[in-house]
């Protein structure tokens, strides 16, 4: 072996000894070195750099000198043998920290060579674990969020302290045949950034990027490829080079580089697979740089291109409004001028029936007066068909008799009964009042009944009924279309309104538009099967409220409209709003946020209608503000909203919205609401509080709470909606553990307040509660329920056990559910 190879050993020691094994050592191939005592081992360690040290002191010194070679920081993890064949004291020297000892003359080589290895190794281990864990480093922030070159001066800095280079650099490129690169990052100089080099003054680099392999240069001074710039690089000292290619899915991206100028030192075998390794990471990470920066480009230039294409839509789009406005100014005009004289004409034609007339005379006046409506029919479809969608989601209401609307309906459909030999009848014992638009629902009766005359049997019958619905939040129109014809399948009962399915008879569009106009008033439409056979079109209609009749005052006093505020920012909307609720209200409109909050505060109106999304402050922190300020928290505000779901239903309420619609709304029931609304108000007046309640029907007076008849009214409703749409919904019966003559104290008051303002509540007597949870399956509501149990005690001083059951899915009628769950009928 080489003295290189074998190892370097500092011997402490006496005079004798040393030179001893001085001798036997560098005989054996070692390279030595020695010192007498403690104080000259650093010059010698400084010198030789051991890779081993040999104790050859007496007994008594040694323990001093090993503590002060560990002592020294550079030799700290160096082994230390101790050779006690020529000690007296063998076992005081078996007693110090030493790696090993050295007991004869032919231990000693063995014993050296074996800590030289040992030492060697350990010192191979720690390096490669520096590697592997400044590898992981780069790794780490290759992959993070951070810029591309601050990854690379991060990588520089940590590849250069592992290899020990004075330089290390990454040079980017674009292509394999690149005449030019660039510095992006340099361990020498951090400063030296988007440098730009030749490749064809660097023979390395360019061998390195033609190949793509690795090129090594061990000694600048006698490699043959740097002949053309030795001259120019052995002033700088420069020793060793290493360029490693990156490359990235066969893309050349550029080198990784770096120098070595101390004579003595290369880059072996190690320091190439470290810089390997590094290079295809820093590679991967420069491809996805590029790659989102190519991205973030195209993206760029896509939304420069959508804000171009919606410059072009939006000026498209105020074209065609303006067009639109073009015609519907021509449709107002048409309107006046095909009207007008038509009116004449049948005005005159009226007279000449009153007028004395022969029969002849009587019959020509009659044709042309019933021309002349047919003509005046079709200019009303013509313009309504003008108007389009807006037509469609409009109503001109009034008030009109829907029995006798049924009865005109069938009259009108009588001939064509008869030619199917159909036998059509309308039964409308009462008069039932609301407000509503006459051609709309005259279209969804005709619709109705038309269908059914097509569908009912050969002589068959078809049978109109309307009838008064009694319900706890307001009177309806029940009206039945019934055929006895095939019927349609249970299982396609929900699908008949579907605009985009006709079924095998043609059920077709008629029904999505009857379903469409139905709404519109606030109502609902279904269709049933029922027992006997046939088919059952059903539809309900809020009906009129009556003004409730007031003493004469001495003095006539003008009844003063209520104020509505209306916070709306879009301008079409919010003319449209205005436009309906001026018909019973005095209006005011906002446009964001806070100038509707400002307004409500200086105004004080009797209600707020108002969008949840606005500028400046929306509708929910609006709701909010109002209802923390004692001037306005009195103030009922109804939300608008185009999100239909139930959870932002829940959360309006919860902050203290009266109300919550769901856009497109209609008027009829927008009307309804702020009724609702306003009155729900007037009955919390201290004042008027008894009153309310004592004239509540369906109401309890002692809890204010529903009462029997109330809940059963108000059960058949909601029950036969969630199972038409197969909606979930619970109802809960909670009993006391003895009967109760007085309601429990405190039991409603809970009840009201931890429930939610759609759940329903009702006192059955004998201290039972009746709790209706819509949208709340069986589990949930049992969830519920408990969490209520702990605080109805507490505050009613009684136990209650529940009962629960989710009437979606159960057939029994509602009082039948109400006995299984044990809630006292009689």
């Amino acid at each position: 072996m080489a003295p290189e190879q074998r190892g370097r050993v500092l011997v402490v020691g006496g005079r004798t000894a040393r030179e001893s094994l001085l001798a036997r050592l560098s005989e054996s191939g070692f390279e030595c070195a020695s010192a007498e005592d403690v104080e000259g081992v650093p010059q010698a360690a400084t010198s030789l750099q051991p890779e081993v040290i040999l104790l050859a002191t007496a007994a008594k010194q040694a323990a001093e000198t090993l503590e002060g070679i560990r002592s020294i920081a550079q030799l700290r993890h160096v082994p230390v043998l101790a050779d006690v064949s020529r000690s007296r004291s063998t076992e005081a020297l078996k007693k110090l920290a030493v790696d090993g000892f050295i007991r004869g003359s032919e231990e000693m080589v063995p014993r050296v060579e074996a800590a030289v290895r040992a030492g060697r190794l350990r010192e191979s281990e720690e390096r490669t674990r520096l590697r592997m864990g400044m590898l992981l480093e780069i790794t780490q922030a290759a992959t993070s969020s951070l810029e591309m070159e601050e990854i690379l001066h991060i990588a520089v800095e940590k590849v250069g302290r592992v290899t020990g280079s004075d330089r290390c650099s990454v040079v980017l490129v674009e292509g394999s045949h690149a005449r030019t690169g660039t510095v992006v990052a340099t361990q020498e100089n951090p400063s030296l950034v988007h440098l730009e080099i030749e490749i064809v003054r660097y023979p390395e680099l360019r061998r390195a990027l033609e190949t793509r392999q690795a090129v090594l240069i061990e000694k600048a001074e006698n490699d043959p490829l740097m002949a053309d710039v030795r001259p120019s690089i052995l002033p700088l000292g420069v020793n060793s080079i290493l360029v490693q290619p990156l490359i990235c899915q066969d893309d050349l991206l550029g080198a990784l580089f770096l120098r070595h100028s101390r004579p003595d030192s290369t880059f072996g075998p190690d320091e190439q697979q470290f810089a390997q390794a590094v290079a295809g990471v820093l590679a991967n990470a420069i491809r996805n740089s590029r790659l989102h920066t190519a991205v973030k480009r195209k993206r760029e230039d896509l939304e420069l291109a959508y804000v171009e294409r919606y410059r072009e839509l939006t000026d498209a789009n105020r074209r065609l409004k303006e067009l639109n406005r073009l015609k519907d100014e021509i449709i107002a005009v048409c309107s006046h001028d095909l009207r007008a004289p038509l009116q004449v004409l049948l005005g005159h034609g009226r007279l000449l029936l009153e007028s004395p007339i022969n029969a002849e005379q009587k019959q020509s006046t009659e044709a042309m007066i019933r021309q002349g409506r047919k003509i005046l029919g079709l200019v009303e479809s013509l313009l309504e068909k003008g108007k389009g969608e807006a037509a469609r989601l409009s109503i001109e209401p009034r008030r009109l008799d829907m029995a006798l609307l049924c009865k005109e309906s069938t009259h009108e459909l009588n001939i064509l009964a008869s030619q199917r030999g159909v036998t059509l009848r309308a039964e409308a014992p009462e008069s039932l009042m609301l407000i509503g638009d006459e051609v709309k629902l005259h279209e969804v009766l005709q619709n109705l009944i038309t269908n059914a005359i097509h569908h009912a049997k050969d002589s068959g019958k078809v049978t109109v009924r309307a009838l008064r619905l009694t319900r706890p939040d307001g009177d309806a129109v029940k009206i039945t279309v019934q055929d006895d014809g095939s019927g349609i399948p249970p299982d396609e009962l929900h699908l008949v309104f579907d605009r985009y399915r006709h079924g095998p008879k043609g059920t077709g569009l008629g029904l999505a538009i009857c379903k469409e106009f139905v709404e519109l008033h606030g109502g609902e439409i279904w269709a049933e099967s029922p027992p006997e056979g046939g088919c059952t079109f059903v539809f309900t209609l809020p009906m009129a409220q009556e003004a409730p009749r007031k003493a004469q005052a001495s003095a006539k006093v003008e009844p003063v409209q209520p104020r509505v505020l209306v916070v709306e920012d879009e301008a079409e909307i919010a003319a449209v709003l205005a436009e309906v609720l001026r018909s019973r209200y005095r209006v005011e409109v906002a446009r964001d946020g806070q100038e509707g909050l400002a307004r409500a505060r200086s105004m004080r109106p009797e209600l707020v209608v108002m969008d949840v999304f606005l500028p400046k402050l929306d509708g929910l922190e609006a709701t909010v503000a109002l209802k923390s300020s004692s001037d306005t928290a009195h103030i009922p505000v109804i939300l608008l909203s185009a999100h239909q779901g139930v959870a932002e239903k829940v959360r309006a309420l919860n902050l203290g919205a009266v109300d919550y619609m769901s856009k497109p709304f209609n008027a009829m029931e927008l009307l309804n609401r702020t009724e609702r609304a306003l009155k729900s108000v007037a009955e919390r007046e201290p004042e008027r509080a008894a009153a309310a309640v004592t004239l509540r029907s369906g109401s309890d007076p002692g809890t204010n709470l529903y009462d029997k008849r109330g809940l059963m009214a108000k059960l058949e409703v909601e029950v036969a909606k969630v199972r038409r749409y197969h909606r979930p919904m619970s109802v809960a019966v909670l009993r006391p553990e003895r009967s109760q003559t007085d309601v429990p104290r405190g039991a409603a008051d809970v009840l009201r307040k931890r429930l939610r303002p759609l759940d329903a509540v009702a006192h059955m007597g004998s201290g039972v509660f009746c709790v209706m949870l819509p949208e709340c399956d069986a589990e949930s509501a049992r969830t519920v329920i408990q969490r209520l149990l702990p605080e109805l005690q507490a505050s009613s001083g009684l136990a209650y056990q529940p009962a629960v059951a989710d009437v979606s899915q159960d057939s029994d009628p509602v009082d039948r559910i109400l006995d299984k769950l044990g809630a006292p009928l009689v």
